[in-house]
């Protein structure tokens, strides 16, 4: 039996989520039965072919390569990831596009990217916002020397050139944007503000039986590529914040719901990432993210564990073994800061019982001591000559900025970083002793009104 529920729409990803959850625990520890698949790469006469289990793809080469996904493939695939794969790679060669949908974080577009690369198949990337407009899906109008011009958008250019077309962040969108594309999923077809008119391949090739390629061009007739597809991304509406899709719109696609990697897959990919990491440490961060996850811990209203970052943390861990797991969580789950007293409560409760405290102490930025010990890494840095620590004037040093400039080092030895704090607590000088010290250039950007969502 699969462990995928194939289904189309929002309501029905929903309801195969909570059809997992139910039987999961019937059918064992394990869950579900998996039909094991390989992915082969086949060289043959008629020329490279990809083969996952018995589906088959016929490569082409691609006319620009630089549009091509790199660096996506791994040696060892999830086999839930291949079944992914292999679904999307089904629906690709009908003709139809998907939609993926899933909680928050990457493994939605690190699958989409990874079947692109293996496909070698060029990419049109969009992260749709409330901010996205018509024009940024079909055309852009520009002035110049006095005369407009109609610049082609993604959807454009992956529709004409036969690329696909990848939608991040559906929910985003605002209501009247996203039905332009309407009758482009649908019909293959769209009219253009330069006067230009898509149509499907089906429909220009019967044409070209009975006109010359010059007439159709006077026309302004062009040709949708029979290799456009459209890959879209987003979170299921209710129980995340969005916009539900519109039905018409929803019916235009293929929809799979893309839930976290089983517990095995994640422990496996845990176990590389921090191999002197003891294995029970690993078993009960994961244990941890996974409870967050759960449809219990969402009824308590808590938010999902970024469970993709583990590996980062596991990173971390493994040049700090000395690190609690309290303060590693608190790293990628800030729960103090974002929830209510019952809410700490309830992390702190399942982080009691699922993980141990582990005691540690350390003193400046770059040297770590924990039983007496020193612990030396490097980590990137800007192009500026790097400051020593504590040999600026103007920035007074407490024993809780060195704490927080050496949890930010350390940070910065695998991710990006989010400093959160109340107005006025220092958060700008912290983040510029941390830039002068490591020789990057600062550029500030002010926000405002910018809602952020944990767990993605």
């Amino acid at each position: 039996m699969h462990s995928q529920i194939l289904c189309k729409g929002t309501a029905a990803a929903v309801a195969a989520r909570r059809m997992r959850n139910i039987l999961g625990p019937v059918l064992g520890k394990g869950g579900w039965t998996w039909n094991t698949h390989e992915v082969k790469l086949l060289n043959t006469s008629a020329g490279d072919t990809v083969k996952i289990g018995e589906i088959s793809y016929q490569l082409k080469t691609p006319r620009n390569p630089e549009l091509v996904p790199i660096n996506h493939m791994s040696e060892t695939l999830p086999q839930t990831v291949v079944q992914h794969l292999r679904w999307i790679m089904q629906k690709d060669l009908l003709g139809q596009d998907v939609f993926l949908i899933g909680p928050p974080g990457p493994l939605r577009r690190s699958i989409a990217m990874k079947y692109l690369e293996l496909t070698k198949r060029e990419v049109e990337y969009v992260a749709l916002s409330r901010d996205t407009t018509e024009t940024d899906l079909k055309q852009r109008r520009e002035i110049r020397s006095g005369t407009a011009f109609y610049i082609d958008q993604c959807a454009v250019r992956a529709a004409t050139e036969g690329r696909i077309l990848v939608l991040e962040g559906l929910e985003k969108a605002e209501r009247n944007v996203l039905p332009v594309l309407n009758n482009l999923l649908e019909n293959r077809e769209m009219q253009l503000e330069d006067g230009r008119f898509l149509m499907s391949y089906q429909r220009y090739d019967k044409l070209m039986t009975e006109h010359t390629k010059e007439e159709l061009d006077a026309w302004q007739i062009v040709r949708v590529s029979e290799d456009f597809r459209v890959i879209a991304l987003g979170l299921p509406v209710p129980r995340y914040k969005g916009n539900p899709l519109d039905p018409p719109l929803r019916s235009r696609f293929q929809a799979r719901d893309i839930y976290y990697l089983p517990f095995k897959d994640q422990l496996e990919i845990l176990y590389v990432v921090g191999p002197n990491v003891p294995a029970e440490r690993v078993s009960q961060l994961l244990s941890f993210a996974t409870t967050l996850c759960s449809q219990e811990s969402s009824n308590l209203g808590l938010p999902d564990f970024p469970v993709d970052n583990l590996p980062s943390a596991l990173t971390v861990l493994e040049h700090f073994p000395m690190l609690s797991s309290q303060q590693l969580v608190q790293r990628l789950y800030p729960y103090q800061a974002m929830l209510g007293k019952e809410g700490c409560t309830a992390v702190e409760g399942v982080l009691s019982v699922r993980t141990r405290m582990h005691s540690y102490t350390h003193t400046h930025t770059h040297t770590h001591t924990a039983d007496y010990k020193d612990f030396t890494f490097q980590v990137p840095a800007g192009t500026k000559a790097p400051r020593p620590p504590n040999s600026n004037p103007a920035f007074i040093s407490t024993p809780s900025h060195a704490q927080l400039l050496a949890e930010m080092v350390q940070s910065h030895l695998v991710k990006d970083m989010c400093l959160i704090g109340a107005k006025g607590c220092g958060k700008s000088v912290v983040a510029k002793e941390f830039a002068e010290m490591l020789g990057y250039s600062m550029e500030p950007v002010m926000l405002y009104q910018v809602g952020i969502q944990f767990g993605g």
